[in-house]
């Protein structure tokens, strides 16, 4: 295994190092270097002035260089199934979390998993292009896991222009869900055509198309919904109470597979469709955390309390996605949809009682966290985007 990355713990204090940066567009670093115009030079004769006072030419060669880099980087060079934790938080607020994504790109194809509040912003941030993607298939219609998706779709479409609308899989209610989005959309729509043009923003492409797929109420039921080359999409029942229909999917790319929870309660079904992949995106709350939270919020005049203490009985506890983990064969658990939100210092206790009963890698995925598994290999690495 190789890992470019330190601990998940030390995220907020330290760049990863040789990392590229594909988030934050011009960095610090693009402004030292100078772009080519001899900065530094400068910067040690005028130190914080020059910097206050750029150069109009400088700022110009800057944003060149920001606009025109690679933001993809060389992290998606090699023939690898790669997974990107584009949202990991859930409803309860976090400042460094947005709403619920993960994002596939194995092949020629590039798959997108939910679209929570936040989630669409932080997928462009790592540099992927948003009107490169093939399919969208939503997990369940929680609002946290479908808010997006208007933007989503807006931002598919004017991204570079596409002919066709997005195609959008999920449950039964797929449909009402994205026509719901296309009329709240629709006149946006007519702004945006009037304002560049049907050649810029071709009316075709606005918006989604859904495609519906029912697996019916037996939750060991599953079935490929989606295949392009070498990518072949699962979709399988989880148990989410009092959710129903709500799905769980295996992306299987050559030799490489992960499996996507969604939001779910520990069921047979999880182990079973786990069996063998290579990475588990899993769901998890910590029940005795969230229990805390709710004791703490009694005092308080809101629904704090009674959303803390009811949120338990519909998501799985972090060290019941390692036992699914390890009775699947699972080598890698990145937990994410964290509930309740934590701090930096309260990742090893969140994750302390998954880490005593799975002998496999456990983390705590953040926004942006890519996992990468070469096809024809064992090994993973693991690098932060965002970071």
């Amino acid at each position: 295994m190789t890992d470019e990355k330190r601990t998940d713990e030390a995220r907020d204090t330290e760049a990863s190092p040789g990392a590229v940066s594909l988030a934050k567009g011009l960095s610090r670093r693009d402004i030292l270097t100078g772009a080519g115009l001899g900065a530094s030079g400068l910067l040690v004769a005028g130190g914080a002035h020059f910097m206050n006072n750029l150069p109009d030419a400088t700022i110009q060669r800057l944003i060149e260089k920001g606009v025109g880099a690679n933001r993809n980087g060389a992290f998606f060079n090699t023939d690898a199934l790669h997974v990107i934790t584009t949202g990991t938080g859930a409803p309860l607020p976090d400042p460094k979390r947005a709403g619920p994504q993960t994002v596939v790109v194995a092949g020629d194809q590039m798959l997108v998993f939910d679209t929570g509040p936040g989630s669409t912003r932080q997928l462009a941030l790592t540099g992927l292009g948003i009107s490169s993607v093939n399919a969208l298939f939503l997990t369940h219609f929680h609002s946290d896991h479908i808010s997006d998706l208007g933007e989503f779709m807006l931002q598919h479409w004017t991204g570079s222009g596409v002919s066709e609308p997005l195609k959008v899989f999920g449950p039964p209610g797929v449909e009402d869900v994205v026509e719901g989005f296309l009329r709240a959309y629709r006149l946006d729509r007519g702004y945006r055509i009037d304002h560049h043009g049907a050649e810029v923003m071709p009316p075709s492409g606005f918006g989604g198309e859904a495609h519906t797929f029912d697996l019916g109420t037996d939750l060991m039921s599953s079935d490929v919904v989606y295949e392009a080359g070498n990518v072949q999409v699962v979709a399988f029942n989880v148990d989410h109470p009092p959710v129903v229909p709500a799905v769980g999917f295996r992306v299987n790319y050559r030799d490489r597979s992960v499996l996507i929870t969604g939001d779910t309660i520990y069921s047979d079904s999880l182990i079973h469709h786990a069996n063998g992949a290579d990475l588990m995106v899993s769901d998890a709350l910590n029940h005795k955390m969230s229990q805390w939270v709710a004791d703490a919020g009694r005092h308080m005049e809101n629904n704090l309390t009674a959303v803390a203490e009811d949120i338990q009985e519909s998501h799985i506890r972090p060290e019941e996605a390692a036992v699914v983990a390890r009775e699947a064969g699972v080598p890698l658990l990145m937990i994410t949809h964290v509930l309740p939100p934590v701090p930096a210092p309260l990742v090893n206790p969140f994750l302390r009682d998954a880490r005593a009963i799975y002998s496999g890698e456990v983390r705590m995925a953040n926004d942006g966290t890519l996992i990468s598994l070469p096809v024809n290999s064992d090994q993973y690495s693991i690098h932060e985007l965002l970071a």
